[in-house]
């Protein structure tokens, strides 16, 4: 495609040079072949030949912008399945290429506004009136199977970023030895929320750069 794009220039600029007075003999020699093989006689021909040059020109470039996104996002899903931790280093690197960016204040206190302020439902709808007049019939509570946990654990990418204990699946996959102590544990947490470790629910945001100001954290 590129190789097209490129021909389809240099037609263009055959096409630019008509009329320019131009005395190169070989450059004139050019023009004369294009015209016969286009076989423009008149103005409104040479007119639409423009055009169309310029249409397939606009095409080409389109698909070659479309494959090269194809082309980026091929790659990054590969490389995050492949190698997880280069996957963020790079996310990071582009982060930090970023000319102007929000402080780290503003994007806590954004995040803020977003996670930890109470919402304040319209309990008065009426998909929620018709929701409390269903009737819902509950199951009884049955603890998780060892097996269950193994069969999560061997479909979880073996080198994901690990969350604040830092041990990735990798490990937590093959040690087939902590399989009942994390059932045992996630069973324990399920019947007793409170209890659980604030650990599980700490994670990390990375402010990914989207459209308009820069600066605004509200763009990320």
């Amino acid at each position: 495609m590129q190789k097209q794009k490129r021909t389809r220039r240099k037609k263009l600029s055959i096409i630019a040079e008509t009329g320019t007075g131009s005395d190169n003999g070989k450059f004139n020699r050019k023009k004369r072949n294009f015209f016969q093989n286009y076989k423009v006689t008149n103005s409104r021909e040479f007119t639409q030949l423009t055009e169309n040059l310029k249409q397939e020109m606009q095409a080409k470039s389109q698909r070659i912008r479309r494959y090269e996104r194809r082309e980026t996002q091929f790659s990054q899903n590969k490389m995050f399945k492949d190698d997880t931790k280069r996957f963020y280093r790079n996310l990071s690197m582009k982060i930090k290429e970023a000319r102007e960016s929000p402080s780290v204040a503003e994007a806590e206190t954004y995040c803020k506004s977003l996670w930890g302020e109470e919402a304040q439902h319209k309990v008065r709808e009426e998909y929620v009136r018709r929701e409390e007049k269903r009737k819902v019939s509950y199951i009884d509570w049955i603890p998780l199977q060892i097996m269950e946990i193994s069969s999560y654990l061997f479909k979880a990418h073996n080198w994901k970023s690990p969350g604040s204990d830092q041990i990735q699946n990798y490990w937590l996959k093959f040690f087939l030895a902590t399989h009942r102590h994390i059932t045992k544990n996630f069973n324990a947490i399920i019947e007793e929320p409170d209890k659980a470790p604030n650990r599980l629910t700490t994670g990390m945001t990375y402010l990914i750069p989207k459209s308009g100001d820069r600066k605004e954290v509200r763009n990320y």
